[in-house]
């Protein structure tokens, strides 16, 4: 099926025995078509992408080179002209190229220090810098940088509440069941996520924050930079304990 899927659409697929490498993604075309497979999931949009693609070894200049790809839709809200995404080279033919979108900003380096093990820096609108969200994702999967501490109920019914512009957000490739089998049944297939934010709390100057946190699979399609949501903050650690209120969220 998927083999057929890609013929029909001139999507680039998995490339045998390709090299693992890295490119700029330049621009983003839609196609105005989706597909269903095993290997993208329900309803992917299918872009044509024009890449400045590494070359194998990191020897030598860039080189461009378009290609089609089914995005998962988990991905969606990353892919955006700018960023830095995994690719697997053919050895043979440097042209044929596909995309992994698991690794979104590849090759970017994560720093040291700051909150939770990480050199975050913002820009004056709440951005991090590129390559930042990618940094965080590895340090939360390193456990470096913890999800939310404790309970997210319990932080939404003991913090202090205000609202968040989401900054950026980046699956993590684990759900709820990967970090605590123990949670609520109804929850433990959601995917967890990082995110950066930009807090406001009443009385207070808006602040940036960066977290792990759940999205409910009902709420993914909401997720995306500039989405307004509700939250609530331990004022003892404002800058990473944060709890998202999926009940109230997203905010008009």
């Amino acid at each position: 099926m998927d083999f057929l899927m890609r013929k029909m659409t001139g999507i680039e697929g998995p490339i045998k025995n390709g090299v693992p490498s890295d490119a700029f993604l330049e621009g983003i075309a839609d196609t105005g078509t989706t597909i269903t497979s095993p290997s993208v999931g329900p309803d992917a949009p299918v872009y044509q992408f024009s890449l400045q693609v590494t070359p194998i070894g990191g020897a030598g200049a860039p080189y461009p080179v378009v290609v089609k790809s089914a995005v998962p839709r988990l991905y969606i809200p990353m892919v955006l002209p700018g960023i830095r995404v995994g690719v697997m080279i053919d050895p043979t033919n440097p042209q044929k190229v596909s995309i992994d979108f698991s690794r979104i900003n590849a090759g970017s380096p994560a720093g040291a220090g700051g909150p939770g093990g990480m050199d975050i820096n913002f820009d004056a609108s709440g951005q991090p810098q590129a390559g930042q969200v990618s940094a965080l994702v590895g340090a939360v999967r390193s456990g470096s940088m913890p999800t939310t501490r404790g309970s997210a109920d319990q932080l939404l019914a003991t913090g202090t509440h205000g609202t968040a512009v989401v900054t950026s957000a980046q699956p993590l490739g684990k759900t709820v069941r990967d970090i605590n089998p123990n949670a609520d049944p109804s929850r433990l297939n959601d995917p967890m996520w990082v995110f950066t934010v930009e807090v406001t709390l009443p009385g207070m100057p808006p602040f940036p924050a960066v977290f792990g946190h759940r999205v409910p699979l009902t709420k993914l399609a909401a997720v995306a930079p500039g989405v307004k949501v509700a939250v609530a903050v331990n004022l003892a650690n404002p800058s990473q304990e944060v709890a998202i209120d999926w009940d109230q969220s997203p905010i008009a």
